[in-house]
């Protein structure tokens, strides 16, 4: 398989650019195609390296489309600068001179006819195009007939008007549609445009893209971090918040990771790059919510293949209005202006870019609040769920687990027991390990280890200055054959073995998180019928963080291959969507299983962007609401998008055969349709939600 990449220029059409899509889908060495209307990307997946094409692309496209240019990913496009709208100012003045002229003026009606070529030029001149390319079903050779018939008439003033209209349509919507991609552009500028590197001689700039892991970076008080790194030397406070959406300040010093995009407050730093600026954790951000258009949603494919039955059958009624009263003896010419209002209401962009655009929208408001979706397939799924399954530690609980106590075997003592342990995890990052390195320290040469093997949801095994260490859960111990083992209640464990020694146990504790109790009360009240729990943790401890927030069933000490076996249960047993939470480490295969899957991972965590379908990278409990919100607040957009577009065309089609309205009101439904649902789309980004007076 091969992807590549392509820019578009020149695409005004939204139902043009799903024709596109269409025809591009149909060639026998394309895989999968996906067309980005928005922000003018083409994505195409080939079954082989294809051949020539870029030729067969931009022949396709300028078929349907007459001037439509596809380039290579990257390719420096000039915008060229058109006066034209001079000439369609100039069009509209003649017409409001020759208006005012005495009627019986010879060359009165040459007038009318050189205001509306000069006000139709483009438009006709498009229409001519896309006879030779044979898509007589095409917007401009729509809107010129319409506009022709209008003139044949005698209606000058209106065939002028629908021009002069569908132009300035034209125009407010490219505006309209630059605003909202300009709009989630600026949510996503996270990345300065140079770094400063400390060289020998001084400070040097240089491009973001020159930048090695191991360069060491100055950053001032006022910039953003230009790519991961380690703070070598200062400390100060970072606003993470265009990265996560966390508003409060991060202090961070010497020997703190710190991230790409977020803005430096008031200290001087010094950093040693970690990752180039292609692999740090804002481009790989800033890449899922780019290509997020890919993904794309039922009621995105739905849109597409109805907006290719819509056109032919308007234009098929518009037919029938002219010819069957024809039949019957009405005067042809006030059924010609009649069927004239089913051209022009024809078109079917205003249903086409509504959907794209508000899932777009709804993307880079989430992206704001540090909420990541990877598609809009995952967007609008997510208000189908009815059945959220959690993970325990980072997810229901802070996962920042504490030493609460020592349980010492007879005649060990807690240093014996704190030191092996410290000795034990020392070279693990589970956060029990982290726990225990917060909690005590001890010299640890690493020449002395000799053999270690840490084993995933159930503890290590380590030889250490020639003696064994076990360290693990409450099962891994017994089942090497220790009994007697420390019963520690509600707490977490881990049990120390040495030398066949059982010394005790360290129990940790952790908390649930802020505000977890009112976010999952606020997801049922958004349709989530069923919340369960599963854990590797200790029963009691399960059944103590269930019953406090309320869920409605747990599972505990469960190995990460059992929690897959008891998330396909609990699917099986609920109908709708079924969400898996995890911390997106240890949970991948079943954030993979589940219908959708979204990692409480933080801004540092790269598996949680990696295994997810949806990232919340501030970790907080709200995010997990918000998304929830979200999705059915920008559902419930779509929804009036459509029915503002269908509901105001098919009005103006029945007024339209009883003559009731004309071309003007036409005009209005078509060109006015597409501004008010892009406008309407728009309104998204004044989201706000209950959860965030708490």
């Amino acid at each position: 398989m091969t992807v590549r990449e392509y820019q578009i220029q020149n695409l005004d059409c939204a139902g043009c650019s799903a024709k596109i899509e269409s025809e591009i889908s149909n060639l026998a060495e394309v895989n999968s195609v996906n067309l980005d209307f928005i922000n003018k990307k083409l994505v195409i997946q080939y079954k082989d390296d294809a051949a020539n094409a870029l030729d067969i692309l931009n022949k396709i496209a300028s078929g349907i489309e007459p001037g439509v240019k596809i380039y290579d990913s990257g390719h420096d496009i000039e915008e060229k600068k058109s006066f034209y709208s001079f000439v369609i100012y100039g069009g509209l003045l003649l017409l409001l001179i020759t208006y005012f002229l005495p009627e019986n003026l010879a060359f009165r009606p040459l007038l009318y006819w050189l205001s509306y070529l000069m006000v139709s030029g483009r438009v006709l001149y498009s229409a001519v195009r896309e006879i030779f390319s044979r898509q007589l079903l095409a917007e401009h050779f729509l809107m010129g007939i319409a506009s022709l018939g209008a003139m044949y008439l005698g209606e000058f003033t209106e065939a002028v008007a629908v021009i002069a209209l569908y132009e300035l349509g034209q125009y407010l919507e490219h505006k309209a549609v630059s605003k909202s991609r300009n709009t989630v552009s600026s949510i996503m500028n996270l990345k300065p445009e140079k770094a400063h590197l400390k060289t020998d001689s001084g400070l040097k700039e240089i491009k973001l893209n020159q930048v090695k892991p191991g360069d060491i970076l100055v950053v001032h008080p006022g910039e953003r971090i230009p790519v991961d790194g380690l703070i070598m030397k200062g400390e100060t406070s970072l606003d993470t918040s265009s990265v996560s959406g966390e508003s409060a300040p991060l202090a961070v010093a010497t020997g703190d990771e710190i991230y790409a995009g977020c803005l430096n407050h008031e200290g001087l730093i010094e950093m040693k790059a970690l990752r180039g600026e292609n692999e740090s954790m804002v481009a790989k951000i800033l890449a899922l919510i780019d290509n997020a258009a890919s993904r794309k949603s039922r009621q995105e494919r739905f849109i597409t293949r109805f907006a290719s039955i819509y056109t032919p059958v308007v234009v098929a009624l518009a037919v029938l209005v002219f010819l069957i009263p024809l039949i019957m003896g009405v005067d042809a010419q006030i059924m010609l202006k009649r069927s004239l209002v089913f051209l022009i209401v024809s078109c079917p962009c205003a249903l086409v870019i509504s959907i794209p655009l508000t899932y777009y929208i709804g993307i880079g408001i989430a992206a704001k609040r540090g909420i990541i979706f990877k598609g809009s397939t995952f967007l609008d799924g997510l208000r189908q769920v009815k059945t959220v399954v959690f993970d325990k530690t980072g997810t229901l609980t802070t996962g920042n687990l504490r030493l609460e106590k020592l349980y010492t075997s007879e005649n060990i003592s807690e240093d014996e027991l704190s030191r092996a342990l410290y000795e034990s995890e020392f070279g693990s990052r589970h956060p029990f390990a982290i726990a225990v390195k917060n909690a005590m320290e001890y010299d640890f040469e690493l020449s002395k280890r000799t053999e270690y093997n840490e084993l995933p949801g159930k503890g290590i095994v380590m030889v250490y200055d020639g003696k064994e260490y076990l360290a693990g859960s409450f099962d891994f111990i017994r089942e090497r054959g220790f009994e007697n083992l420390f019963d520690t209640a509600e707490y977490s464990a881990v049990h120390v073995v040495k030398d066949g020694l059982y010394l005790g146990a360290a129990a940790f504790g952790d908390d649930i998180k802020p505000k977890m109790k009112q976010s999952l009360v606020h997801m049922r009240k958004l349709g989530v019928e069923n919340m369960y729990l599963l854990s590797g943790d200790r029963d009691r401890k399960a059944a103590s963080v269930a019953n406090t927030l309320g869920l409605d069933g747990y599972k505990a000490e469960l190995l990460p291959q059992d929690k897959l076996v008891a998330l396909e249960e609990i699917m099986h047993d609920h109908s709708g969507l079924t969400a898996y939470t995890g911390d997106g480490m240890n949970d991948a295969p079943v954030l993979a299983r589940a219908d959708i899957g979204i990692a409480m991972g933080g801004i540092g965590a790269q598996a949680s962007i990696d295994s997810a379908d949806i990232v919340l990278m501030n970790d907080k409990a709200e995010q997990l609401a918000l998304a929830f919100e979200l999705s059915r607040k920008t559902n419930s957009k779509i929804w009036q998008n459509i029915s503002l577009a269908l509901g105001i065309k098919i009005l103006v089609m029945i007024l339209g055969v009883s003559g009731v309205s004309g071309l003007w009101e036409a005009i209005i439904a078509d060109v006015g349709v597409t501004l008010l649902v892009i406008f309407n789309s728009l309104q998204l980004n004044r989201f706000e939600s209950k959860l965030d007076k708490y």
